[in-house]
């Protein structure tokens, strides 16, 4: 194994920004922009190779939202993989943002790791849906992955939050997508955005991962939002040649 394959691949998960076309906009009471560009320094010094955008990236689908973003994010000096969020418009966010499952799941080899990005929206829905045509991409995707470690994203949640006012919107008929994940002993990871809050769990070895949003958080297991008090935050994600995930999160300051 060479030296580039054995160093772990360092990610950040930046989810959830919903930035308005217009900056003075409020997102429950806070400043997306504000906000966003408050967690910059501590990416830029956690030093990342790629950074993975997980969904909701603009609160109203607007071209100057989505700028503002890729401008902010531009300063991490990493690529950028995106999936759009129930928010988003997939027509404009793939204009600043190449990397994603625009035609398709989106694959992505680097070091010992293969990445794949499934869009989980629909037009018109809240909730998460991955239908069948969908599924086999994913099945194709994972089939070539052999020989490598793979993290999935996408942007709704497959398990339930033990949050009420998120858990009405999922990712739907989520019991279609795991035989998916099951029959391949590669998928070390899968993450996700949509929920506003850290959560981590295991299922069958594979890491679970939640996402924070980078605007405005609540407080885990509540029925309605809650917002913590601490403030926005992103995961960072080390992912090793052989297969652990350690994760934690970077907030500002």
């Amino acid at each position: 194994m060479t030296l580039r394959s054995a160093r772990p691949l360092r990610l950040v998960q930046v989810s959830d920004c919903h930035v308005s076309a217009d900056r003075c906009a409020a997102y429950r009471g806070q400043s997306a922009d504000r906000n966003l560009a408050s967690l910059l320094p501590a990416i830029r010094r956690w030093r990342p190779d790629l950074l993975l955008l997980t969904g909701d990236v603009s609160e109203d689908g607007s071209a100057v939202s989505y700028g503002r973003v890729a401008a902010l994010l531009s300063t991490a000096g990493a690529p950028v993989l995106a999936l759009p969020g129930n928010h988003d418009v997939t027509e404009v966010m793939r204009r600043y943002f190449p990397l994603g499952p625009w035609e398709g799941p989106l694959h992505y080899e680097a070091r010992a790791w293969h990445l794949v990005l499934l869009d989980s929206t629909e037009p018109g829905r809240i909730s998460g849906t991955l239908p069948p045509p969908r599924l086999a991409q994913l099945d194709e995707c994972l089939s070539r992955s052999e020989g490598r470690q793979v993290l999935l994203a996408l942007h709704h949640h497959p398990v339930m939050m033990a949050s009420a006012w998120i858990d009405r919107y999922p990712l739907e008929q989520a019991e279609a997508f795991w035989p998916h994940v099951d029959r391949y002993p590669q998928v070390r990871c899968i993450a996700w955005g949509h929920v506003h809050q850290d959560f981590h769990a295991q299922r069958n070895g594979v890491a679970l991962l939640g996402g924070p949003s980078s605007v405005a958080n609540s407080l885990p297991q509540r029925p309605e939002f809650t917002l913590d008090l601490n403030g926005p935050a992103c995961r960072w994600l080390e992912l090793g040649a052989d297969g652990a995930v350690e994760t934690g999160l970077l907030r500002a300051g």
